[in-house]
This record gives C-alpha cells, sequence and structure tokens, in this order.
C-alpha cells in the first residue's frame, strides 16, 4: 500500500465518517466482548494448572443410590497404597463445619475454612509452608495459616513460625501456628482459612467403612491405567465393606450393581466435577460460544456496513484497473485497509475492556485483572485480528476489485449483481438469527430464575436469622438454658437449634436399615421447634414436642425419605443407624434445602443422633419490625447468652444465605442479558447498512414509482416488505434452535418451567420493531426525495 493509496484510503474514510465510525463502534464493541470472555475462560480454565502433577491427581468419590459423594472411609486410602503399585501417594483431607475465630493481640479472624490432612496432600496438592519443610513422618501436627489469614492476625510480623493464636476469645484455648502456607501462582480447588496437617488424620475416630467422611486423593503414576485403577479401587472398596463389621456398610452394597467407586481427575473439578454443580462449566461454555458467534455477527456486519460503500469506490477502482493494476492489488490494497480498521477497533476494544472490567468482575463475582492477559492471550487475539480481517475483508475486497471498468466509469453508481444482494440479505438473516436466539434463551432463563425465586421450596427463610457459635447442643437440656433466654427477647417467635440450615452445607449422608434393606439417607441434627421455626408443612403424624420428652429418641423423616423406603404407611416404623434405633413418628413434606438444580434426597431428623453430629446453628424467627431491636438485644446479651464465645455475635439472613444457591443462574441470565442487547445492537447495524445499500440501488425504482402516482404509504410497504421477510425467517430458523438450547439447559435443573409460547412471540415483536426502527425511518426519508432529480441522473 503506497503513499497514493494510503491518502486516497484516508480522505475516502473521513467522507464516510458516520458510516465508518459505526462500523469501528460495533467492531470494538464485539472484540472487547471477546477480551472479557478469554480473561474469564482463562481464569476458569487454570485452576490448579500451576500443579505440575495435575494430570496424575485424582480424587475418589462413591457412587450411591442417590448420586455420587466425594467422602469415603478413613481405611480406604491404605488399602489403595498397599494394594495398587500404579498408585504413588494416597493422602485424606476433612473440611471441618464448625466456624473458629482466632485472637492475637493484633487482630481477630472467622476462620471458616478449616482443613485437616495428612502430611501427604502436602505433596499431592502442592502445599507447602514458607521458609521451612514438611516432615511427613512427624507425630506433631502442623498447623498452617493461608497467607491472608497470617496478615490479619499478624500484620506487623513479616516472617511467621511458631506464633501463637487464641481461639474461641481473647483469652482462650492457644493454640501453636507454625507458619504460613505459600501463596500458589494461580487459581486452586483448595482454598483454606487454616490448614493442620497430621501423621493420620482418622487417629482416634470411628474407623468403619460406614463413617464415610473424608476426601481421600491419589497421586498416579505416570503410565497408569485410570479405568483399571479405577474398576481394582472398586473391588477393594466392595470387598472392604462387605467384611466390616458395620451391618450398615454391608447393606449399603446390596442394592447397587454398578461401580461403587468413580476416580474424579483434579482438572475437572472446578468446571466439571461428578459431585456438584457444573453451573461454571456452563457460564464458560455459553460465553465462549456467545463470544464466538457475536465476533462472527460483528465480522459480517463489518462487511454489510463496508459493502454498502463500495459504489462510493467504484471509479477509483476502475481508474485503478485502466492504469494497469492487477485484480490481486485491489484485493490486498483494500484487505490492508480493512486490516488497519479493525486493529484501530481492537485498540478501541481495550479502552472498552479497562473501563468494563470492574463491571463484569461484579457480574460474575470474579477478580480478573488486565495483567491476566499472558501470550497465549496476545496470541489469541493476534490471530483472531487476522481471521477477522479475512472474514470481514475477503468478500468486500472481492467486490470491489471485480468492478468492470467500463461499467463503472460510465455511471454514477455501481450496481451489484443478484448473488452479491441474496448473500447480503443471508447475511442479514444470520445476524437476526443469533439475536433472536439469544433473547428468547434469556427469556427463558429469567422464567427459570424467577421461578426458583417465587416457588416455595418448602421452608419459610423470611424473618429467619441463624447464629454461628461455637456452642453444641446436641441435646435439647443442653440448650434449653440459651433458648429461655432467646424467648425471653420481644418480637421473637421461635427459637432453635440445628447441625445443617437450608442453603448450607449439605448434610452428611448415613445409612440406615429398615427390615433387613439398607437405604442412605441425608441425616440432620434438629431441636425441638425447628419444623414450626421454618415452617415446614407436616404431612403425617407430628413434630417433635417438648411435651413428650421420649420424642428425642425417635426421629422424623421427609416424604422422599418414605417413598425411598416404600412406606406407604411410615407411622411407627423403626430405622436403625446412626447409632440407634428410631422410631418414625412424622413425615414432613420435602424441602428443596439445595435449590432446584438437585433432586431433593430422603432426609431423616434426629433429636438424640449417634453419629457425631453436632448442633451448633442457632435459628430465630421473628416478627418483621421486631427483627432490627431483637438483633440489638441478642448482640448485647450475647457474652451472657453462650458465655463460650461471647466475643463473637455472628448472625446471618436464612433468605440471603439460600438465595446465594442461585447466583450462578443470576449470573448467566444477566451475562445473556447483556451480550444480548450487543447481538440486538450489531444486528440492527446490519439492518441499517443493508437498508441504507438496499434503498440506495433502488431510487430510480423509487423515482418511477413516485411519477406514477404511489404514495409514501404504498412505497414503504413495497420497499419495506423483503426486511420484514428477513426478519420472518430469521425467527423461524431461530425458534426450533433456541427452543433446543434453552431445553438442554433446563434439564440441568430437578424442578423446572416448561417453556411456553410467549418467549417466540415477544421475541419476534421485538424484532418487527427493530426492523420498524431501522429500516422503516430510511425509508420514508427515501421517498420524500424530487422523482425528477433522480431521474436526470
Amino acid at each position: 500500500m503506497n503513499n497514493l493509496d494510503f491518502k486516497i484510503a484516508f480522505r475516502t474514510f473521513l467522507k464516510g465518517k458516520w458510516y465508518n465510525f459505526l462500523n469501528i463502534a460495533g467492531l470494538a464493541l464485539g472484540l472487547a466482548a471477546f477480551i472479557f470472555v478469554t480473561l474469564h475462560v482463562d481464569n476458569e480454565t487454570g485452576y490448579d494448572r500451576w500443579n505440575k502433577n495435575i494430570n496424575r491427581i485424582f480424587l475418589v468419590e462413591r457412587e450411591m443410590p442417590n448420586g455420587p459423594s466425594p467422602y469415603t472411609p478413613g481405611k480406604l486410602a491404605a488399602a489403595i497404597k498397599s494394594q495398587c503399585p500404579e498408585v504413588e501417594e494416597t493422602g485424606r483431607m476433612n473440611t471441618a463445619l464448625f466456624q473458629l475465630p482466632f485472637f492475637t493481640p493484633s487482630g481477630r479472624f472467622l476462620v471458616t475454612k478449616w482443613v485437616g490432612a495428612d502430611y501427604s496432600i502436602s505433596k499431592i496438592l502442592g502445599i507447602k509452608p514458607k521458609g521451612f519443610n514438611l516432615d511427613p513422618k512427624s507425630t506433631v501436627p502442623t498447623v498452617l495459616l493461608s497467607a491472608e489469614t497470617a496478615r490479619i492476625l499478624f500484620p506487623r510480623d513479616s516472617a511467621i513460625q511458631n506464633k501463637t493464636v487464641n481461639m474461641i476469645s481473647r483469652n482462650g484455648m492457644p493454640m501453636p501456628i507454625a507458619g504460613v502456607a505459600e501463596e500458589v501462582p494461580g487459581n486452586t480447588n483448595l482454598n483454606f482459612d487454616c490448614i493442620g496437617f497430621s501423621e493420620d488424620i482418622t487417629q482416634g475416630k470411628d474407623q468403619s467403612y460406614a463413617n464415610q467422611i473424608y476426601q481421600t486423593y491419589l497421586l498416579v503414576k505416570p503410565d497408569a491405567d485410570i479405568k483399571l485403577l479405577s474398576q481394582k479401587i472398586d473391588r477393594i472398596y466392595k470387598e472392604a465393606a462387605l467384611a466390616d463389621t458395620s451391618q450398615v456398610a454391608r447393606e449399603a452394597l446390596t442394592r447397587s450393581s454398578g461401580p461403587a467407586i468413580y476416580l474424579d481427575a483434579l482438572d475437572n473439578l472446578h468446571l466439571k466435577p461428578h459431585y456438584g454443580t457444573q453451573v461454571n462449566n456452563q457460564i464458560v461454555h455459553g460465553l465462549v460460544i456467545l463470544s464466538i458467534i457475536i465476533l462472527i455477527v460483528t465480522g459480517v456486519n463489518f462487511t454489510n456496513l463496508y459493502i454498502s460503500q463500495a459504489n462510493k469506490r467504484a471509479k477509483e477502482v476502475g481508474i485503478k484497473k485502466v492504469n494497469g493494476v492487477i485484480k490481486k492489488q485491489i484485493i490486498l490494497q483494500f484487505l490492508t485497509e480493512i486490516f488497519f480498521q479493525c486493529f484501530v477497533a481492537l485498540i478501541i476494544s481495550f479502552g472498552i475492556v479497562l473501563t468494563g472490567l470492574p463491571y463484569f468482575n461484579q457480574l460474575l463475582g470474579v477478580n480478573l485483572l488486565i495483567s491476566g492477559i499472558n501470550l497465549r492471550i496476545v496470541l489469541q487475539l493476534l490471530l483472531t485480528l487476522i481471521s477477522l480481517t479475512l472474514l470481514a475483508g475477503f468478500y468486500p475486497s472481492l467486490v470491489m476489485a471485480g468492478f468492470k471498468p467500463i461499467a463503472v466509469l460510465s455511471s454514477n453508481q455501481f450496481k451489484s449483481g443478484a448473488t452479491f444482494s441474496w448473500i447480503r440479505g443471508s447475511i442479514t438473516v444470520l445476524q437476526f438469527t443469533f439475536a433472536i436466539g439469544f433473547l428468547i434463551t434469556l427469556m427463558v432463563i429469567n422464567q427459570q430464575v424467577t421461578f426458583m425465586r417465587s416457588e416455595d421450596p418448602g421452608f419459610k427463610a423470611k424473618q429467619v436469622v441463624y447464629i454461628d457459635n461455637l456452642g453444641i447442643y446436641n441435646t435439647p437440656q443442653k440448650f434449653e438454658s440459651a433458648k429461655e433466654r432467646i424467648r425471653a427477647i420481644p418480637g421473637v417467635k421461635n427459637v432453635t437449634v440445628a447441625s445443617h440450615v437450608p442453603g448450607g452445607i449439605i448434610p452428611a449422608t448415613f445409612e440406615y436399615t429398615l427390615q433387613s434393606k439398607a437405604y442412605s439417607m441425608q441425616t440432620i441434627g434438629v431441636d425441638y421447634g425447628y419444623f414450626e421455626t421454618l415452617n415446614i408443612g407436616l404431612k403425617a403424624g407430628q413434630y417433635f414436642s417438648a411435651s413428650f420428652p421420649v420424642d428425642s429418641a425417635n426421629t422424623v423423616i421427609n416424604e422422599t425419605a418414605a417413598k425411598a423406603m416404600g412406606l406407604n404407611n411410615p407411622i411407627g416404623a423403626t430405622v436403625a443407624g446412626c447409632g440407634g434405633n428410631y422410631k418414625i413418628i412424622g413425615v414432613t413434606k420435602d424441602v428443596k434445602a439445595q435449590g432446584f438444580e438437585a433432586n431433593i434426597q430422603p432426609t431423616i431428623y434426629l433429636m438424640n443422633a449417634g453419629c457425631g453430629l453436632t448442633k451448633t446453628q442457632i435459628m430465630i424467627s421473628a416478627e418483621g419490625p421486631a427483627m432490627a431491636p431483637l438483633l440489638s438485644t441478642l448482640n448485647r446479651q450475647w457474652s451472657s447468652i453462650n458465655k463460650l464465645d461471647g466475643d463473637n455475635f455472628n448472625y446471618h439472613f436464612l433468605d440471603e444465605l439460600y438465595g446465594r444457591l442461585f447466583i450462578k443462574q443470576e449470573q448467566l441470565r444477566s451475562v445473556l442479558g447483556y451480550f444480548s442487547g450487543l447481538a440486538i445492537f450489531i444486528a440492527a447495524l446490519g439492518f441499517f447498512a443493508s437498508a441504507a445499500q438496499a434503498i440506495r440501488l433502488r431510487m430510480k425504482e423509487i423515482a418511477i414509482r413516485k411519477v406514477f402516482g404511489a404514495s409514501g404509504e404504498q412505497l414503504t410497504g413495497t420497499i419495506g416488505k423483503p426486511f420484514f421477510y428477513i426478519v420472518l425467517i430469521a425467527n423461524a430458523i431461530a425458534w426450533p434452535l433456541s427452543y433446543f438450547v434453552a431445553g438442554k439447559w433446563l434439564e440441568t435443573f430437578a424442578y423446572r418451567i416448561h417453556i411456553s409460547v410467549a418467549p417466540f412471540v415477544i421475541a419476534l415483536l421485538i424484532s418487527i420493531a427493530i426492523v420498524a426502527l431501522t429500516v422503516c425511518l430510511q425509508i420514508i426519508r427515501a421517498v420524500r426525495f424530487n422523482p425528477a432529480v433522480k431521474l436526470r441522473m
């Protein structure tokens, strides 16, 4: 591209500055969306990538009748290590279900993620202390703080080794801290505030195969066959469980004919876990698809706008050809021009990213930084820029290089052929197909999220607070004193304590036997008033009642548990497990305690559980206007109500906790909303360009029709009709595609809406309205000209 070509390109750019501004602005928005998504995808797919052994690390999971579980018995790790030579190392972890405050003279930190682990976990997951090495043969536990915890507790100490913190209160139980864990150079699936290593974390605990509370990790040798290893561990597990002294462990295997063990790769645990939700993966895949589609649509839109200005360059091309410039040189010239425009759009897109990154982080709940752009992302952007130049530039370059000198130099206007008009029409259909598909899918997602927010989950979370505390109230007698003190506060309706709250940590699953058959049930420790506090409906029988103290030795189950055990009349039946025999005195209605994605699990509620459940979650339901003064009074009196941790009054609203289960889906809705708006805007630009080009080419036709008496309304209908056909065709294509995509997304929910016709009709009306705004206004302006002017041309 010589100086003359550059001057011509620059002057042509200035002449059509508004078209070119729209062109570059649309392209910059598409590139900005692509950069946002590239940063997010790189962040989400980078979990534990820094660990050199990521492809050799696996989590051992159990396949249960009600779904997979990440917990295994403590003895399984040793059995695998001794019988599987292809396994290099095994290690176990256990995350505490309680919160514990740490105190130092400089600060206080509420530890919510306390992890216990074997020393071998350090080698497997790459956890290292700063300044010294762990001794895997040490018989003394080693406690490490995370870097964040250490900064708060010891803000003025650069080297933290052999320090002491006080647990529970400022003058509470002292605990030695060996040091601080090194910060890993990337994201990790193992986040903790405090981690304690020991030679054997199962020491002194129930070693039965019925006690499955540990996460077991494997580091396999490089040449290991994972499929064969999984089968071998499955056999080891089944043989050990069948030989176990616990009848529950033996009975648990009799109902399953398939494998009992599954090996889940560390690489899958964040996005595609075998156990748990895959919403993160859905968001990543959705964003990738959306960004690619928007980039393609932006590219073809760029093409459309560029071609709409092609006739203004026709004489330039004709003169160049007369002067001996060959077609290849003209194509290269226009490709170079388009490359520079794309490059300018890329620079502008970086400005958009810098401005919008805080909002994007807030939208998805992440902490992306512009410094996260690494060499891989730069190469992706360069490849995208080149691909976009070819995608957006090859067709218009070919069109303009194909101008015939005689035709363009003998006329003031270049007339494109039917083939090019058909291609432009197809591009416009493609643009609106994607935009309409986004819009329909967005409306379905919005309906599902609204359904989850408004549908009765089986309990009432509003006006209920729960309090974290260290007091363990496993029997009604232990809780009685605190309960009476809280009840005396004005505005309190009900008070109870439980091991779990809806929307919190998933309850542990234990095996129970009924008539020699074993059943897995989630187990929740409760107290009197639990069902009344949460307003859980009663299906049959009765709740636990303080008027009948014998009830504390009985149990209440939910509807799903009754169905799972095949009990048409469960009242009076006795189930064995969790350290006792329990007579069923009531059946409650089902509660969607873990949201709408997972099926309701068989659940058993116990007052006096013999399997180690700790009841620490105090729940209080209050009268609406009394909530604020009630909390204020509790805060003042807490040190006398609960002397164990009187320094720590921490409360949470239950509806906020439960609402966190929907955050990822709401993020997906918000992201798709922004992307749908962007796609519709780009489609409108495409329609604007197509309409401008089509009307320009039909000006003489419009003039002749006006001479023969056609009215403005008739001309608007005649010229605008093809564009409305385009919209109808785009809707006809988008409807089945979006129905399929939305249906697949809804299949990830156990409880979901049925797709109605409303989103499709609304999308049709919106697309017609967009056409009316972007096309009809141009047509109305075009039909007001003086026909004599055009007929003289």
